[in-house]
C-alpha cells in the first residue's frame, strides 16, 4: 500500500489522502478506480457517510439531552438505495419530499415513524400510503388536514402530522445564498414556496384538534441554506422558537412532542453559490458600458484590457472554512431552548428532529472525469479550457446552485496549481464546470477529482445530448462496488415509443430500435 504522502492539500481531509502522488478515498486509489469502472464515475465512501451521520446524532444528542433526538437525512440529497440502506442501518429516519422518494425509503427497514414526508399538493394516494405506513405528514398546504382526515378515517387510522411553519425573518438581513441577486435572507426565504404562512396557522391547530383521525404531535420548520454562518441559526431559531411560543398560547397551553429545526447547514468545503460570486455578477453587470467603452480605444487596446479584466473576474478567493456541525448544533439548540422557555414552552421529553442534507452527503461524494483536451489561445485574449469526459448535466444540481466543487488532479494531487483554466464538460453548452480553476498542467487523459460532489450532483443528473448517466461506486476501506450501474444507450432511449407511421429504417435497412421502444 502507497504511504500517505507528507504534502497537504488543502481540499484533501477525512476519507480523501494523497498517497505518491495519488489521490485516495478511504483505501482505493481514485486513478485505479477510474481505470476499473471508467469515466465519468460518481464515487461514494461508506465510511465517510457512516462517520459523519454519527458525528450530527451525537452532537445534536449532546446540545438536546432533555429528550430523543433524530436524525432525518434529506433523500432528495442523495436518493441511492444502497445508500439509504446504509442509513436505515444506523437508525436514520428520512426527510422524504415525493411519493417516489417514500417508496425508496420504505423498501429500507427504517423507523416510519422517522419519516417526515414533506412538500405541498401532496395526491389523495400518496396520503393514504403515508397513513397506512404510519410517517410522520408535515402539512403544507391549508386545506391539506380536511383530505387528510378523509383519508385516515377511511383506513381507521390515526395520522400524525406536523405544521411545517413560515416564520418572518427580519432579524436575518445578511444577503441570501439563495440567490445571486443581493437580497436579505428574509425576502429570499419569503418568496419561497414552502411552508404555511403564519396567518393560517391557529386555524388550522384548531381544525387538526377538531378531527377525530388527526394528531397534531410538533411543528415542522425548514429554511434551506441561505447563509453558512452561526448567525444565521441563531437568528432563525430565536424568531421559530417565539412562534412556537405564540401558537402554545394560542392553542390553549398545547405542547409540542416533536420540534422539527429542518437542515441547511453548510458541507464541510462549501461550494454553494461559490462559482461567479454575486459581487463578479454585479461587477461584470455595472462594467457592461466601460468595456464597451474600451472599444473607443482600438482593437489591440481593447483586447489588452480584456486580457486583465477576465481573469479578474473568474478568479476567486475560497470563503472561510464554515464552523463544524459540533458548533452549529450547540448554537441553534441553544437560541431555541431559551426562546421556548420564555415563553412557557416545556421542552424536557420533546423529540428534536433535524434533517441534513448536503451537510451530511457533499463530502461522502467526488466524481472522476477523464480529461478530452486541453485547449488554449492567445489572441485575442489568453485563455485555456480543460475539456473532460463528463458535464454539468450530470452535476445539474450544483449548476442550478451556481457550486463551486474543489478541482483536484486525482494522478498528481501533489503537483503545485501552476494552470489556470476553466474546468469544462462535453456537452454542446457552455458547460463551465469550474471558471478559472487552479489546478496542476493536465494534459489528455489524465484524471480530474471534482470534491463534495456527494449531496445532490447524481440524483439531480440528466440525458442532455444524449448521453448516458454514470455509474456510482461505493468504497469501504480497500473495497468497491458498483451501486447504481452505468447507463447504456438503450437506456438513454429505451423510453421512447416510435409509431409504425413515422419509423423509418437507417442505410443497410437493420433497425436500430431498442426492443422498449418498438411500440
Amino acid at each position: 500500500m502507497p504511504a500517505r504522502s507528507p504534502v497537504t492539500h488543502p481540499h484533501v481531509d477525512d476519507c480523501l489522502s494523497i498517497r505518491d502522488g495519488h489521490l485516495f478515498i478511504d483505501e482505493l486509489d481514485t486513478v485505479e478506480l477510474a481505470e476499473r469502472f471508467g469515466t465519468p464515475l460518481f464515487v461514494l465512501s461508506e465510511t465517510q457517510l457512516r462517520s459523519n451521520l454519527r458525528r450530527f446524532d451525537a452532537a445534536f444528542r449532546r446540545a438536546w439531552p432533555e429528550g430523543p433526538v433524530d436524525v432525518l437525512p434529506a433523500m432528495k440529497a442523495n436518493t441511492n438505495l444502497a445508500v439509504r440502506h446504509i442509513l436505515s442501518s444506523e437508525g436514520a429516519g428520512a426527510d422524504i419530499y415525493s411519493p417516489e422518494e417514500l417508496d425508496g425509503v420504505l423498501r429500507t427497514a427504517v423507523d416510519p415513524a422517522r419519516v417526515s414526508v414533506n412538500g405541498g399538493g401532496k395526491p389523495r394516494d400518496h396520503l393514504r400510503r403515508c397513513v397506512a405506513a404510519g410517517v410522520r405528514i408535515t402539512v403544507e398546504d391549508v386545506g391539506e388536514i380536511q383530505l387528510i382526515e378523509q383519508v385516515a378515517a377511511e383506513l381507521g387510522r390515526t395520522a400524525r402530522i406536523r405544521l411545517r411553519v413560515k416564520p418572518a425573518l427580519p432579524n436575518l438581513w445578511r444577503r441570501t445564498d439563495f440567490s445571486q441577486l443581493s437580497v436579505p435572507i428574509d425576502l429570499g426565504y419569503q418568496v419561497y414556496k414552502s411552508g404555511i404562512p403564519a396567518e393560517y396557522l391557529v386555524d388550522l391547530g384548531h381544525q387538526a384538534f377538531a378531527a377525530p383521525h388527526v394528531e397534531l404531535v410538533g411543528l415542522h420548520f425548514h429554511a434551506g441554506r441561505h447563509h453558512p454562518s452561526l448567525w444565521f441559526w441563531q437568528g432563525m431559531m430565536a424568531r421559530y422558537g417565539r412562534l412556537i411560543g405564540e401558537l402554545s398560547q394560542a392553542w390553549g397551553g398545547w405542547q409540542p412532542e416533536e420540534i422539527d429545526i429542518g437542515g441547511g447547514w453548510p458541507s464541510p468545503r462549501d461550494p454553494h453559490n461559490e462559482e461567479l460570486p454575486r459581487s463578479e455578477f454585479v461587477t461584470t453587470a455595472l462594467g457592461y458600458p466601460f468595456l464597451v467603452g474600451l472599444r473607443g480605444l482600438g482593437e489591440r487596446a481593447y483586447h489588452a484590457a480584456l486580457a486583465r479584466i477576465v481573469p479578474a473576474l473568474t478568479s476567486h478567493t475560497p470563503r472561510t472554512a464554515p464552523p463544524a456541525i459540533e458548533a452549529f448544533a450547540e448554537v441553534a439548540v441553544r437560541t431555541l431552548r431559551r426562546e421556548l422557555h420564555g415563553h412557557g414552552v416545556r421542552t424536557d421529553g420533546v423529540r428534536l428532529q433535524v434533517e441534513p442534507g448536503r451537510s451530511l452527503f457533499g463530502d461522502v461524494g467526488v466524481h472522476l472525469a477523464r480529461v478530452k483536451v486541453v485547449k488554449r489561445q492567445t489572441r485575442p485574449i489568453p485563455y485555456v479550457w480543460v475539456l473532460t469526459d463528463t458535464t454539468e448535466f450530470f452535476l445539474t444540481g450544483g449548476r442550478f446552485e451556481h457550486s463551486r466543487h474543489p478541482v483536484v488532479v486525482a494522478n498528481r494531487a501533489d503537483a503545485p496549481a501552476t494552470l489556470t483554466a476553466d474546468v469544462v464538460g462535453q456537452s454542446c453548452y457552455g458547460d463551465q464546470i469550474v471558471l478559472g480553476a487552479k489546478l496542476a498542467e493536465v494534459a489528455q487523459g489524465e484524471l480530474i477529482a471534482l470534491l463534495e460532489t456527494g449531496a445532490y450532483q447524481e440524483s439531480s443528473a440528466s440525458n442532455f445530448n444524449a448521453l448516458p448517466r454514470p455509474a456510482t461506486v461505493l468504497v469501504n476501506g480497500s473495497d468497491a462496488e458498483v451501486v447504481k450501474r452505468a447507463e447504456t444507450i438503450d437506456d438513454v432511449y429505451g423510453r421512447d415509443v416510435v409509431p409504425a407511421r413515422v419509423r423509418t429504417r437507417p442505410a443497410g435497412g437493420a433497425s436500430t430500435e431498442p426492443a422498449a421502444a418498438s411500440g
